[in-house]
């Protein structure tokens, strides 16, 4: 999976992308075809906001989590998008 990163008012750390790459992999258990995904940070006023966006079978899934630490804020990226791309695939695997 192809993961686009934008980084705002942040250096640029490729530690953080490969462990958010590690993570996010779990995604692909769910979805079949991913068009896209990008994920951005951006500090403000101390704190690290993080979000995510997913396009894939056909739906869009956003993510947004915030915390000092980025790591912190990719494992919470990683929980809550995971949580919604379980639902719409255990959705769509009942009809």
């Amino acid at each position: 999976m192809k993961i686009n990163y934008t980084w705002k008012h942040l250096d640029r750390s490729e530690a953080a992308e490969k462990h958010a790459d590690e993570k996010l992999e779990r995604v692909t258990k769910y979805v079949q075809k991913i068009v896209s995904c990008e994920v951005s940070f951006e500090a403000i006023h101390g704190e690290i906001h993080s979000n995510m966006k997913l396009h894939a079978d056909g739906n869009n899934f956003n993510a947004h989590n915030q915390d000092k630490d980025v790591y912190v804020c990719i494992d919470g990226l990683e929980d809550k998008i995971l949580s919604q791309v379980s639902k719409h695939h255990d959705k769509k695997s009942q009809h």
